[in-house]
């Protein structure tokens, strides 16, 4: 692991295992699963996901395929993606670090959504073709993805200052998503 990657995942450790506790996304991770928290808790994703990928195709960083999947999920299990709450207050995007360390967010995170499939097809039966087409990053190379964006990590943030951004950006990110998920829980039904 090459230092870049080293600063970013220092710089996001602690806000990482406080969203691993996160009441309305723990259901991800267990056999007694309901259909309505999966439900919820895709929609929260959905809005820390949308505004970020948004950020990130206006400022050139594309890359919004799992988004469409997500959204896609959402659909089939009869929630509006177009009618959910998104957060705002988001870090700026604003530049090559602050992008790079977005997509850094992004991306890893999808290793744990395929880390949580087998759980989700085994408690509902959703899986990469249906229900669960964003956990699973279906179609994507996300494997390739991440190791491009490894190499480009370690390219681009050489530099201490460019660096230091893209930690404060992965860092802001992280708690957004941690204010959002609070926020979503305490809206929700029982929370």
């Amino acid at each position: 692991m090459g230092p870049a990657r080293q600063a970013l995942r220092a710089a996001t450790r602690e806000s990482h295992d406080r969203l691993d506790k996160a009441e309305v996304l723990q259901p991800l991770v267990r056999p007694d699963i309901t259909q309505a928290q999966y439900v919820r808790a895709l929609a929260v994703l959905h809005g820390f996901n949308a505004p970020v990928e948004r950020g990130l195709g206006e400022a050139g960083g594309g890359g919004a395929a799992r988004l469409a999947l997500l959204r896609e999920d959402l659909r089939m299990l009869g929630a509006d993606p177009d009618a959910l709450p998104e957060m705002a207050g988001l870090p700026s995007l604003d530049s090559a670090p602050a992008r790079l360390a977005a997509r850094y967010v992004l991306d890893g995170s999808a290793h744990g959504g395929r880390a949580m499939l087998p759980g989700i097809t085994r408690a509902l039966g959703h899986d990469a073709r249906r229900g669960a087409r964003f956990l699973a990053s279906d179609g994507l190379d996300m494997m390739g993805a991440w190791k491009a964006l490894m190499v480009r990590l370690e390219e681009e943030l050489a530099d201490p200052a460019a660096l230091a951004t893209a930690c404060a950006t992965a860092a802001g990110l992280f708690a957004a998503l941690e204010r959002w998920t609070a926020e979503q829980w305490m809206t929700e039904p029982g929370g």
